[in-house]
């Protein structure tokens, strides 16, 4: 990809909030970041933020940590990153498209790039009608830190898979 292809992109990427935080707002109902520490608890809140998913597999009490008293629903959806599958994906989507009923939700891992970056790039693509290539460029070349070790995640931005994920998606919605 061309320097000013992702120039041009990058312009519709999620948008800046805290860089210490890697937190960044995707819209108004989504955030992401890597394990929020105590210090940004009063900031997640003053966003109106009201669920922090963890996506991390090891270490998921941090949340509780560094979260706890304030006035957030604190959910594990433990992602093993290179075991991540579509309807892993599709079940992490419907727990935010649930929890966002009640406000707008963080979604992070451990460093806020890798599982959340592949969680915030199907987002884009299953809400937000991004093209599976705009989504894999965002996660890929954006600010965010990806990794690029885990070919297995790149692997997930295909029609096939976002296919899988919208057919696991939709069977989810049905049962409820």
């Amino acid at each position: 990809m061309a320097p000013q292809d992702i120039s041009t992109a990058s312009a519709r990427w999620a948008t800046l909030v805290k860089q210490d935080a890697n937190l960044y707002r995707i819209d108004d109902k989504l955030y992401r970041s890597e394990q929020p520490v105590a210090e940004d608890g009063e900031l997640i809140e003053q966003l109106g933020i009201r669920s922090v998913i963890n996506l991390r597999f090891f270490d998921r009490n941090d949340n509780e940590t560094h979260l706890k008293g304030r006035n957030l629903m604190l959910l594990n959806r433990p992602l093993l990153t290179w075991k991540i599958k579509p309807k892993d994906v599709a079940q992490t989507l419907f727990l935010i498209e649930k929890q966002q009923k009640y406000g707008p939700v963080l979604v992070h891992c451990y460093h806020g790039a890798d599982r959340t970056g592949l969680i915030s790039g199907m987002y884009r693509i299953i809400y937000q009608g991004w093209s599976v290539e705009e989504a894999r460029l965002e996660m890929q070349h954006g600010p965010y830190g990806y990794h690029s070790i885990w070919k297995n995640i790149e692997k997930l931005f295909t029609e096939e898979k976002v296919q899988e994920v919208r057919e696991h998606l939709e069977r989810l919605r049905k049962e409820g």
